[in-house]
């Protein structure tokens, strides 16, 4: 039994620089239509900016409806659990997008999707289980992990969201990223609605908003695996032994894909962490602000980036091509936004306050001008993955964050929250060298290679 094909798959290699351009309002419409790169990489960013628009909302709500302390140990135990999601789920994500595309038989694609669900469960469950025993040794106000409610409620709402993670990556893998979008649009609704809901029933307490989470969370999987059963003939899990066996079949990616994505998804609150402990939590509280602001742009370049490795892993051919018109969609949306905000970026700040603005303004500038650098090693790194370069891909992401963290700490008492933006920009610069020479280098190897090739024909 063969798997159907996903609908971005039907479309004949090429016909994405086929299609009209932006010309006009239905040309660009035609475009996104035909273009699966485009289309996903639009979906994936609807996605963050939905879940940030909804996130906003739910801890606007939460100040508005629960005490300053209650809200605060809620917003740390969240934090916990989304670093514990990004642990268990980023590299068998990534091993996902990778190896899915590979399996043609609907048998083989179930195997290989309930094999890395399988893995990603298994590993959020030993950190989640040793985050319960560690957090609450830690802080006292933590303490509350000892309770069975609370315990049960944090390791659920973990568990689904590291599930809902790779459902995610799934659906990337299929290059329908929009159904990513309704499933994280659902949790991101469900949120706020089951805030409100629980406070009602249960009172202004912290397991009332852990509940709104994780049951946000919960309701989020289910819809996710209906809708991946009808996108991709999802089949039942098979037998544990089969099952074992296929995520061992994993591990030649997952290594590679987990440090490429940890690299740069733990580099903000690495930074926030930094911020307070080199200089004070009002200078983080300026700094977290800004980098959140700015961060709406560079979610355009990780977002096109992770559609690039998509269109990559499912086909191959073409992927120069394909890499310049991520670079031209990543232009075209980044270019005239940061413009903007580099003109008016007083203004928006001064929103928060007016120490905002004059703490912050060199930040933004700074921060926006290396989301161009930012874009090229996105691309890059994309390209790298899909060719299986993992380790050089991995190597280039951890380099540029932990230089990132190393001149941020050491700058950071002179220059202040500046220093991250200076760091940030000095390795995002660093990064686009190394681009440069590795392109240089594997011209320069394909060259002598087809000499020694010619010279034996002759």
């Amino acid at each position: 039994m063969t798997r159907a094909p996903s609908a971005a798959s039907s479309v004949p290699v090429g016909e994405e620089q086929q299609v009209p351009g932006w010309q006009s309002p239905r040309a660009a419409i035609h475009r996104v239509q035909h273009d699966s790169l485009l289309r996903n990489s639009l979906f994936i960013m609807s996605t963050t900016v939905v879940n940030s628009a909804f996130g906003y909302l739910f801890w606007l709500l939460a100040a508005r409806l629960f005490p300053a302390p209650v809200v605060g140990l809620t917003a740390g135990l969240i934090a916990a659990s989304t670093i514990l999601v990004l642990l268990a789920s980023l590299g068998v994500g990534g091993t996902l997008i990778q190896s899915l595309p590979e399996a043609r038989m609907a048998a083989r694609w179930s195997l290989t999707f309930w094999a890395g669900m399988a893995t990603a469960v298994v590993i959020c469950a030993a950190i989640t289980g040793a985050t319960l025993v560690l957090l609450p040794l830690l802080a006292n106000e933590l303490a509350v992990l000892r309770s069975s409610a609370y315990l049960t409620v944090f390791a659920v709402g973990t568990v689904a969201m590291t599930a809902g993670t790779i459902l995610d990556h799934a659906f990337l893998a299929e290059r329908s990223a929009g159904s990513m979008l309704v499933r994280n649009s659902v949790v991101a609704v469900g949120k706020v609605l089951m805030i409100l809901v629980f406070t009602l029933l249960a009172g202004a307490n912290a397991l009332s908003m852990l509940g709104a989470w994780a049951v946000a969370a919960v309701v989020g999987l289910g819809l996710g695996l209906g809708l991946l059963v009808r996108r991709a003939s999802l089949l039942r899990p098979p037998r544990p032994s089969a099952l074992a066996h296929s995520a061992r079949g994993l591990r030649t990616h997952l290594a590679g894909q987990q440090l490429i994505g940890v690299g740069g998804a733990l580099l903000p609150y690495v930074l926030s962490l930094l911020v307070t402990v080199r200089l004070s939590s009002s200078d983080n509280a300026y700094f977290y602000t800004t980098w959140m602001l700015a961060g709406i742009f560079l979610i355009i370049a990780p977002a096109v980036s992770l559609s690039l490795f998509a269109e990559g892993a499912n086909d191959p051919r073409d992927l120069r091509v394909k890499a310049r018109s991520a670079l031209a969609i990543i232009g075209v949306i980044l270019v005239p936004g940061a413009m903007a905000v580099l003109a008016t970026g007083g203004i928006l700040l001064s929103a928060f306050g007016t120490a905002y603005e004059h703490h912050a303004i060199g930040l933004l500038q700074i921060v926006l001008l290396a989301s161009f650098p930012d874009a090229i090693t996105n691309v890059y790194v994309a390209v790298l993955r899909v060719r299986g370069r993992l380790i050089t891909a991995a190597g280039l992401n951890l380099g540029m964050g932990a230089g990132t963290v190393g001149l941020s700490w050491a700058f950071l008492p002179t220059l202040g929250i500046s220093a991250v933006g200076w760091a940030f920009l000095a390795m995002q610069l660093s990064g686009c060298l190394f681009v440069i020479f590795d392109l240089l280098r594997r011209a320069a190897s394909a060259s002598t290679a087809e000499g020694a090739s010619q010279g034996k024909t002759i």
